[in-house]
């Protein structure tokens, strides 16, 4: 054969080049690459929710008084202390179970408007209208019930002159940590099932995890409307809840 110039050796290169690439694209028609030496992967994302109850739960009322006399005013607070706590006693609340906050103090004014003879206004002032003292009383316990019932149940202290506002229960669960253990396994071991069903059925294997990543947790009223947010959601209005977690993974694919 005749010595092939310098420009016919390079034009033969490229041709071999391509030839070769051809059949790589041949040989991967069954999804495996001829030069591909990286071994492939898979990312999955694991979930899982669990319903469960409030065994905390905290409570909060306010009452108030309002007389001109800051020392009258004060010693009816006293009084009115005095009946919400056996009230609450006699509710079956423990004295170990609530508190009473420390008393706040407002001045009340009120606006007198002065007029002429011709019943126009001609001057307002403000004139002191008392002393208005406000105080709260807190609960806390894990007789959940109980204390939904008697927060419902506290407005009967109007009879007694006593005025008192009852707030909204808000319901913890002093388990949260393992329960969130709990879902985090859970959702990982979901993962790993959708992974493998995904890889088998395509007549593969699943191999080493390579990657994992745990989602916020998503605490929602059980069966309520409440969305998802970017932080995390933890409900406290509602004693039913469900957890939600997510697992992000990436698997090998041997």
């Amino acid at each position: 054969m005749k010595n092939l110039s310098p420009h016919a050796l390079i034009g033969l290169s490229i041709v071999l080049a391509v030839a070769i690439f051809s059949l790589a694209i041949l040989l991967s028609a069954n999804g495996r690459y001829f030069f591909n030496n990286q071994k492939s992967d898979i990312s999955v994302t694991g979930s899982a929710s669990k319903n469960f109850t409030s065994d905390l739960v905290v409570w909060h009322g306010e009452f108030l008084k309002h007389h001109m006399d800051l020392k009258e005013a004060y010693a009816l607070m006293k009084e009115d202390k005095e009946t919400i706590r056996e009230f609450l006693t006699s509710k079956g609340i423990a004295e170990s179970d609530f508190t009473f906050l420390s008393i706040e103090i407002d001045k009340k004014y009120k606006t007198k408007n002065h007029f002429n003879s011709e019943g126009d206004l001609v001057d307002r002032e403000n004139v002191f209208d008392g002393y208005e003292l406000t105080q709260q009383v807190s609960v806390k316990s894990d007789d959940v019930n109980l204390i939904f019932k008697v927060s419902n149940e506290v407005t009967e202290l109007i009879e007694k002159d006593v005025y008192i506002k009852s707030f909204s229960p808000k319901y913890y669960y002093t388990k949260l940590g393992e329960l969130k253990i709990e879902m985090i396994q859970l959702a990982a071991e979901d993962g790993l099932l959708r992974g493998r069903t995904a890889v088998e059925g395509g007549d593969g294997g699943l191999g080493d995890l390579l990657e994992t990543s745990i989602g916020v947790f998503q605490i929602l009223g059980e069966n309520s409307n409440e969305s998802f947010s970017w932080g995390g959601t933890l409900n406290t209005d509602h004693k039913n809840k469900t957890a939600y977690v997510n697992v992000k993974q990436r698997y090998e694919i041997k």
